[in-house]
Formats: structure tokens, sequence, C-alpha cells
């Protein structure tokens, strides 16, 4: 037995043990190298069986194993026997004819060159195929090349930044590609835009948010949905119900985006983020709302996480809308005190604090006009301005009446006033003329007494309440007084 054949047997053995432990702990390379050293060594030892070393019987065994692969790769129409069989027709053709043209120093000079250039190459090429952030991912990049060749890669997504919802995530299935692969089997890439986190999920556990530009993912991870980082505008009507239990249409909008704290976006650079907000907010977003009554399926929705805004706003709305009732809403005569405003400004602020929560930042937001129902708009108007002219005619009347009241009282002080004051003016007449001892007559007092009211009739608020043709009466009783103390005289 030549040395050869033993060295031989060593290798091939040595190659079955790494290739299982290749399969048991899924490396790739020692699955590579112990499937490659198997192989190559068992051709070897087919030369070694009769000495001395049979060319033939080693190329013969080389041809099979050739076969071999071209035939796995038709029936299971797997792309890697094909490459695998290309690599073992070009290495071992060097290999050959460069031992033969120049012995060992022709294997070194020739036949490592041939392979190890060609892999140099590739693995610089490599980082130039993809938009990578920095040279840690090079060595994934070169991954991703060999197995996209070999057809055992995982799949490959392409974040679109003009789409909604789950369309944002476009699986290229052309590119082919299995999630579930394990021999060989390489990264899958996950390609997006600066504004756009792409979430990596294996099915069954979450595995995080990735930072914007070119991720790869590993076995069984899929990208279900991508976080726009972008600031937001969600605009959602809703329909609530007031005190009284009129129902009430309004358009709520709330901009928002993913709270990143107080950083901001930077040219060159993905649009900043938190891993915790963005974990916040696709957990709460799995909450399930009840879109009628009872638990079934068919009455559950699921939501995105840019959709909670709608769904607590809606809710928030509602509750603030039923603290009021129709005519707090709509009457016309709150003109110093708008409703709107106030509620706004409530549910910007219940809004702010909720979403906060949620690993959501809102930026702004406002509501409509408050409005009735379309549907019975027409009637419930009809029937508030009844309403509102009933109160108003009523409330007309009364301050009429407060107002004629007030005159009356006015006036009856007035008078009284003016009696007092003529009073006390014939008083201090007649005390001047009693203390001069002449004799005092009824005329001389009735001309006292017209000239004290002529007096007070100059005033401008006292003229104002004297009726028409007073000035007559007055001069009529003064020529009427003057004629009769002439007749005496």
């Amino acid at each position: 037995m030549s040395d050869g054949f033993i060295i031989s047997l060593v290798l091939i053995i040595a190659g079955l043990i790494l290739l299982m432990l290749g399969l048991i702990k899924q490396r790739d390379s020692w699955l590579a190298i112990g499937g490659w050293t198997f192989l190559s060594t068992s051709c070897l030892l087919v030369g070694f069986v009769s000495p001395p070393f049979s060319w033939r019987d080693f190329a013969i065994a080389l041809a099979l194993i050739e076969v071999m692969l071209l035939a796995l790769g038709l029936l299971l129409r797997m792309r890697m026997f094909y490459i695998i069989g290309a690599l073992w027709a070009w290495f071992w053709f060097a290999a050959t004819w460069s031992y033969v043209r120049g012995g060992w120093i022709g294997v070194l000079l020739i036949t490592v060159p041939a392979c190890v250039v060609p892999t140099i190459v590739l693995y610089n090429v490599s980082r130039y195929l993809l938009p990578l952030r920095d040279s840690s991912q090079r060595g994934q990049a070169f991954r991703s090349l060999l197995t996209s060749v070999l057809g055992t890669n995982f799949p490959y997504y392409v974040i679109r930044s003009d789409e909604w919802g789950l369309n944002k995530v476009e699986h290229l299935t052309r590119v082919g590609g299995s999630a579930f692969g394990v021999i060989l089997a390489g990264p899958g890439v996950v390609i997006s835009r600066c504004d756009h986190a792409p979430v990596v999920s294996d099915g069954v556990k979450f595995k995080g948010v990735k930072t914007p530009g070119v991720n790869f993912t590993g076995y069984a991870d899929s990208v279900p949905q991508a976080v726009d980082l972008r600031e937001q505008l969600r605009a959602f009507p809703v329909k609530a119900r007031t005190k009284d239990g009129i129902e009430i249409s309004v358009l709520a909008f709330a901009p928002f985006r993913i709270d990143c704290g107080d950083e901001i976006p930077r040219l060159g650079k993905p649009f900043p983020f938190r891993a915790k907000a963005v974990f916040q907010a696709l957990h709460k977003a799995q909450l399930i709302e009840h879109t009628g009554k009872g638990q079934i399926p068919e009455r559950m929705e699921a939501h995105l996480w840019d959709d909670l805004p709608r769904v607590i706003g809606t809710r928030i709305l509602r509750d603030i809308i039923a603290q009021y009732r129709f005519d707090d809403l709509c009457a016309p005569y709150q003109l110093m005190e708008d409703p709107r405003a106030k509620i706004a400004e409530e549910f910007r602020k219940q809004l702010r604090k909720e979403l906060k929560s949620c690993g959501i930042k809102l930026v702004g937001g406002g509501i409509s006009n408050l409005l009735p129902d379309e549907k019975h708009r027409r009637q419930i108007f009809e029937q508030r301005i009844r309403s509102w002219q009933a109160y108003w005619v009523r409330h007309i009347m009364q301050r009429q009446a407060e107002g004629q009241r007030s005159r009356l009282r006015q006036i009856e002080k007035a008078r009284a006033r003016a009696q007092v004051e003529v009073i006390q003016n014939l008083s201090e007449r007649l005390s001047r003329l009693q203390a001069t001892g002449a004799l005092i007559s009824y005329e001389e007092i009735i001309r006292l007494f017209i000239e004290i009211i002529s007096q007070m009739a100059i005033r401008p608020l006292v003229r104002r309440l004297l009726p028409a043709g007073f000035d007559d009466s007055i001069e009529a009783i003064r020529q009427q007084t003057e004629n009769r103390g002439r007749k005496l005289a």
C-alpha cells in the first residue's frame, strides 16, 4: 500500500468528518471544504488503487463526479450544482495541466493563482454592486454575490417609497431565493431609501428595525413592512354624538412622525429614528379594533402603525364631543368663545399624550367645522332655527320689559326729585318775602311757582321728559294770573 493511498484515505476521512460537522453546525465554509476534500481525495484514491498512480482511472473518477453534479442540477433544477460542476472542471483542469507541465511548482504558480486571483477580484467587485454603508458589510456583500450566482440566496426585497401600506415592500421574485435554505445558503438583501426603515421578522420573533440603506437578512427572515420616517399627515372623518344625542360629523387631521428625539435629518445621512419608538409603534399597532358587536374574526380589524393616529384620534374626539350639547357647538350667540378651538386644543393635547406612549410624535392637528350628519342636516337645522327663534323672541321681550320697567322707575324718581326741588325753591322764596314783612298774595305765589317750573324746564335732562305743549300751558297760566291781578288792582 503506497503512501499516496494512505494519505488519500486519511484526507477522505478528514473531509467526511468536516462535511458532517458543517451540516450539523451549519457552517458553510466547513461544508464546502469538507465536501471538496472528500470528492477530490476520493478521485485520488481511485488513482492510487493500482500502483503506480493511474491517470486514466483518476480522470475517469473526475469525469464521473462532473457528470453526477450536472445530473443533480438537471434533476433538482438547482443552479448550484451546475456552478459547482463548472468550478470542479476548471479547478482540476488547471491543476492537472499545471502539474503535468511543471510538477508541484506548476501547481503553485498556475493552479493556486488561477483560484485565488478570481476570488480576490470578486471580493473587491462585490462592494460596488450594492450601496454599502461601511466596510463591515463587505463580507456579507461578497457572500450574497456568491449565493446569488449559486441560486441559494435568501429573498431580496426593495422598499418603494412612493407606495402606501404593505405595497411598500416588493419581493424581487425574479431573483429567486428561499428563506429556508440550509446548504450554502446566503444572506438576503433589503434595499431602501434614506427615509424608510425595513422591519425584519422570522414569522415568530421580531428581529428589529434596520437602518435605511442596504441590509442583509438571515435564515427564515422576511420583511413584512417598512416604517416611513418622514413626517406624515392623516385626515379622517369622525362621526360622534353630542350629550343630547345629535350626531355630528367632523373632519380631523393629524401630522405625525416616528419619535426621533431632538435629532434632525442631515444631508448624506438616513432619517433619524429611535429603535425603541419603532418597536412601540409596531407593538401598539397589533391592537384589534372591533367594528361591531361580538368577538368573531369577521368583526375584527388589525392596523398598521401609521393608522394609530386615526384609530386613537377617533376615540378621543368622540369622547370630547360627547361632553357638549348641540347648542354648545353650533349656537350662533357664542361670539366670544369658540367651542371648536377648545375642542381642537383638547384633541391635540390628549392625542399627543397617547401617541407618545406609542413611539409616535404628534407635530400638530386640528378639526374642521362641526356640522350635523349630512343625512339629517336640513331637518336638524330647521328644528334648531325654530328653537333659537323662540329663544330670541322670549329674550327680546324680556329685555324690552326690563327696559320699560327701568324707564318708568327713572321717570318716577325724576318726578319725585322735581317735586322736592320745587317745594324747596318755593319755600326759600316765600321765606325771603316774609322776612321783608310784605303781604304775599295768591297771585305772587302762583307767579313764583311758574318761575321755578320754567327754570327747571330749561334743563336738558328734564326737557326730554316734558310732554308736548308744556310751554304753551305755562304761558297761558301766566297770562291768566296777570289778568286776574290787574282786575283786583
